[in-house]
């Protein structure tokens, strides 16, 4: 994999105008948002310091408003596909600014092969905001669709004044910009975008990057991006030219719902005014480019389709017929482990270990570089619980363990699973439990330093 460079500088990575959505209708495909019923709750908690957005839980993830649209009227992306409803899956989510405190940044492959436990249920009240999910969380209306007044309790213009307090004159006040923006959900980070564009003619990004810099910039750069225009974001820099950025592929782009997926590329045509997949097709060799493919077409089973015990029988002996050694059988191997729901990978996957031995180990012996990393991803996910807890605490570990820390990976990484809090306590406990007794707080302190390492504890918490 080639190296990766800095962010270019300027604009061209954020959504242009904040503030300034459409009032008449959605723009770029966005159906009017809604509300979608629960599938099961979380209760609300308010973990390390953070406020839920307008109280309301975390909950089913977001890609297209909540109701499904009526008997032949699907929602158009570019004019064509429906969006499907939303559904639970967790998906995933790099190159370097000048770093600020000497570390190295060594691009390998190394991923962990962990499990992770239960699969829970997520579920939302009716929400203030526009009903919007991403990745497992309410979010705000995302760019391109028409807006929706921020939650009760948002005072975007008292965080603005924040951070224009800190950023104004000569020098920056580094503390203020960290204890007021380290702890904003997405809801919150929307409405001191807005605020501040309002108040200060400016937008956020650009007087971020003018105060600061090297990692510390690319941090609060992709926090007050928010989720969804964040994940936008890493994909433009993944395929900028300066060498694919694989991880981040993998991570942003593969086991997304159909929803999560639908919303992406939405999101992506809205702000860079180009389509995700042949954005990301131009970067892939030819056999990496099928799983990708695959993805992105947001053709994946929905969660609410229960596993078919016949039906997972027979994929896992379509798995086994295909993981021949010479002649493997990519695409039947790719079809599934990219098409079925995250309910069946995890059927499959117990069934397959019970069977034949981990999943995962047969992607090891069966596939080699980038295809495998993708592959693995997807498997790791599956085994021993499906939601990927484990994984992604191994991947944060992955980010500082060895020569030099992995910069890019270890911010992107912190940053894009932070947003679902209650998911994010569960990986820390899985390091806590597995990977470094100390916890994720301690070695991210030992990893990091300044007010870079400062902002990324704040958003660890305790």
């Amino acid at each position: 994999m080639s190296g990766y460079g800095a962010p270019p500088p300027g604009g061209g990575f954020y959504p242009p105008a904040q503030g300034s959505y459409p009032s008449q209708g959605a723009a770029a495909g966005y159906p009017p948002a809604g509300t979608y019923p629960p599938q099961g709750a979380y209760p609300s908690a308010i973990q390390d310091g953070y406020p839920a957005p307008g109280g309301a839980p975390y909950g089913n993830p977001y890609g297209a408003p909540a109701h499904p649209p009526a008997p032949g009227q699907g929602y158009p992306y570019g004019g064509a596909a429906s969006a499907p409803p939303p559904q639970p899956p967790y998906g995933g989510g790099y190159a370097p600014p000048p770093p600020q405190h000497g570390h190295g940044h060594h691009h390998s492959h190394s991923h962990s092969h962990s499990h992770s436990q239960g699969h829970a249920a997520y579920g939302a009240p009716p929400l203030q905001g526009g009903g919007y999910y991403y990745n497992g969380i309410p979010v705000p209306p995302p760019p391109g669709a028409p807006p929706a007044p921020p939650p009760a309790g948002i005072d975007g213009a008292q965080l603005a004044e924040s951070v224009r307090k800190a950023t104004k004159g000569f020098g920056t006040d580094e503390k203020l910009l960290i204890s007021t923006i380290a702890p904003l959900d997405a809801f919150q980070v929307d409405a001191l975008s807005k605020s501040f564009k309002s108040i200060s003619g400016k937008e956020i990004v650009k007087v971020l990057e003018k105060e600061t810099s090297g990692w510390f910039e690319y941090a609060l750069r992709l926090k007050v991006l928010g989720p969804l225009a964040g994940d936008c974001w890493l994909l433009n820099r993944a395929c900028d030219g300066a060498g694919t950025h694989e991880d981040l592929l993998n991570e942003v782009l593969l086991a997304r719902s159909n929803a999560d997926m639908w919303a992406l590329k939405q999101a992506y045509k809205s702000i860079y005014g180009k389509d995700l997949e042949r954005v990301v097709e131009g970067e892939l060799s030819v056999k990496t480019k099928r799983i990708f493919s695959m993805a992105m077409n947001g053709n994946r089973t929905e969660e609410n389709v229960p596993p078919n015990p016949s039906d997972v029988s027979r994929d896992v002996q379509a798995l086994k017929s295909a993981a021949r050694g010479m002649g493997t059988d990519e695409i039947t191997i790719c079809s599934i482990l990219v098409g079925r729901s995250q309910a069946q990978l995890v059927a499959i996957a117990r069934e397959y270990q019970h069977k034949h031995g981990a999943l995962s180990s047969m992607v090891r012996s069966e596939f080699s570089g980038h295809m495998r990393d993708a592959l693995l991803f997807i498997a790791d996910g599956a085994e021993r619980g499906g939601q990927g807890i484990e994984r992604d605490a191994q991947l944060l570990e992955n980010a500082m363990a060895g020569m030099g820390t992995k910069d890019e990976r270890l911010t992107y990484r912190l940053i894009r699973l932070h947003w679902n809090r209650h998911r994010f306590n569960e990986v820390k406990m899985a390091y806590a439990g597995l990977v470094n007794k100390k916890g994720l707080r301690s070695r991210v302190a030992g990893e990091t330093s300044g007010d870079y390492g400062r902002f990324l504890e704040a958003l660890v918490g305790h």
